[in-house]
């Protein structure tokens, strides 16, 4: 069974809620690129029951990071499975204004535009090394693709509440060349 058919039954099944976040939120937003792992935004408030979950799938826990779970499948084979930890009001917030789309034939919820923008400035402010050119590549080419106006105050105010006026500063330049 797909990861996301999996996912989506087996949470369904204990009443959890999820967004698919990273690589595959990026490429229903319209840019295309390779992804080698699921994403996954979580209510923090539900840690127990996605690492009891995550287990019963036959995954692996090899990084723990407080907000930020990596999980192996059994054997090594198939998608690695990441989980970013949120608290419960802005998994809510996320998750209300979240968007339907299919992936691997099973119907996910993706968060909103806005709200990826969101995700990629936090990680550009806490990433280092090749991370920080994945997520700048993402941002600029979801600006792009979606004709947004990066010079315009709301993407502006986002880059600099979850990122920083220099990342802002880096994806003008970028979008201007």
């Amino acid at each position: 069974m797909p990861i996301f058919a999996q996912l989506t039954f087996a949470a369904e099944a204990r009443g959890l809620r999820f967004l698919v976040i990273g690589g595959h939120a990026v490429i229903r937003h319209g840019f295309m690129r390779a992804t080698a792992d699921a994403d996954l935004l979580v209510s923090r408030d539900e840690r127990a029951q996605w690492e009891e979950m995550a287990r019963g799938l036959g995954y692996d826990l090899f990084h723990d990071g407080g907000t930020f779970l990596q999980w192996s499948p059994a054997g090594g084979r198939g998608w690695e499975l990441d989980m970013m930890l949120v608290p419960a009001t802005t998994f809510d917030q996320m998750f209300a204004e979240a968007r339907s789309t299919q992936m691997e034939g099973t119907t996910v919820l993706i968060p909103s535009l806005d709200h990826l923008f969101a995700l990629k400035f936090h990680a550009l402010r806490n990433a280092s090394g090749l991370r920080v050119l994945r997520d700048m590549e993402d941002v600029i080419q979801l600006a792009k693709a979606n004709r947004v106006d990066v010079r315009g105050a709301s993407f502006r105010e986002l880059a600099e509440k979850y990122g920083t006026a220099e990342i802002y500063e880096r994806i003008l330049k970028a979008c201007a060349g």
